[in-house]
């Protein structure tokens, strides 16, 4: 497949990946520990009401004056001390989901960011319904958090190279972030992105590894992590992965080709045309699955006259459809994490050449019929 790094949407691409980074992280890096931006579904956010028996769920006055307790120790940005008192209050009420938040948001502070997302993770294991939705989010948002604005600063340089396509300087820059914040998921997903893209895949799926182990519900990382592994090699790990990705991140039009072109690599080349038809049919102008479906029905096998015809549809609809492919209005959004690899113009290159083979295949077949 074709890197399909694009130019066009660049400066859109700046824009949105930037802003949803900085108010994401920012807001913890500027209001850690009393805004209710930072911690919306903890009862410990700032409020002008102190907290009460029945709004913790804590159960017994000696339980009680501890969650106080922990109230002014976060609002006075007290996070070791914080933590303490917080992991005695979730010994003795072990399902508090608020109290697992904060606690979590302590130990990121404290220094100790891989233990508070391991205890999230354990967490979210044991709940069903909102509450585990609510630890994920949690997760999520602390595996990414940036603890000062150096840091932040270094990623965001290193972002303006890799989305010019500078893979060597975006490095040189998370790197030097990642030195600050080793346990920093953005960062690790950022360095693992650009090796992939720069051919690296070994180093790629050891940054990628280490993302997923601090934070395995960032669909993101399955994806590249994937990709990885399907170029090492991996292929059964790389369908896993790549499987994950397509199932969660509904709409992105890179997950179902990376994970069509992983199914084919492994022989299973029906399991990979199903994939991506039934992509083209939720998601009618993912050009890119059109044109690799019509890729992959070729591969390997010696197409009838009825299968060429098939293939010359699929290519026609998609030159069908590039105008509006092309269009400003035309939206792509591959989640928080992404890095955009559509370019319309290779997209466009691709249909014509191979509109072009396909139309002789079928001309030659014609005269030999005729012959």
């Amino acid at each position: 497949m074709y890197s399909y790094l694009g130019n066009n949407s660049l400066a859109r691409l700046y824009s949105r990946v930037e802003l949803i980074s900085l108010l994401v992280c920012l807001i913890f890096v500027l209001f850690p520990a009393d805004s209710k931006a930072a911690n919306p579904s903890s009862v410990l956010a700032t409020t002008n009401v102190s907290p009460t028996p029945s709004s913790t769920g804590i159960t017994g006055s000696a339980g009680y004056d501890r969650y106080q307790e922990v109230s002014l120790l976060l609002k006075k940005r007290k996070w070791a001390e914080a933590s303490i008192v917080l992991q005695k209050v979730l010994k003795d009420n072990p399902d508090l989901t608020e109290a697992a938040v904060d606690l979590a948001r302590a130990l990121v502070y404290s220094g100790r960011r891989e233990e508070a997302l391991s205890m999230l993770l354990q967490a979210a294991n044991r709940e069903k319904g909102k509450r585990r939705l609510v630890l994920i989010r949690r997760t999520k948002i602390l595996s990414r958090l940036f603890l000062t604005n150096t840091t932040f600063q270094t990623h965001q340089e290193g972002l303006n190279f890799l989305f010019v396509h500078k893979y060597r300087q975006a490095r040189e820059r998370f790197q030097k972030a990642l030195e600050e914040e080793p346990d920093n998921v953005e960062i690790l997903v950022r360095i693992g992105q650009s090796l992939v893209m720069d051919g690296d895949f070994d180093s790629a799926a050891e940054r990628l590894k280490l993302a997923r182990k601090l934070n395995p519900f960032e669909p993101q990382i399955r994806l590249w992590l994937g990709r990885a592994l399907h170029q090492r090699g991996e292929l059964s790990k790389s369908i896993d992965e790549l499987h994950l990705a397509a199932t969660q991140m509904l709409g992105s039009e890179v997950a179902p080709v990376w994970y069509a072109e992983a199914l084919a690599s492994s022989g299973q080349r029906a399991a990979a045309l199903a994939a991506l038809e039934e992509d083209v049919r939720a998601y009618p102008f993912h050009l890119l699955s059109l044109v690799t479906l019509a890729r992959l029905r070729q591969m390997g096998v010696v197409l009838d006259k009825a299968g060429m015809w098939v293939v010359r549809r699929d290519l026609q609809v998609a030159l069908s459809r590039f105008e509006k492919y092309v269009s400003p209005d035309y939206k792509v959004f591959e989640g928080e994490l992404e890095l955009n690899i559509r370019s319309p113009e290779k997209v466009k290159l691709e249909i014509d050449i191979l509109l072009q083979r396909i139309e002789s295949k079928i001309k030659t077949e014609g005269k030999e019929e005729h012959s």
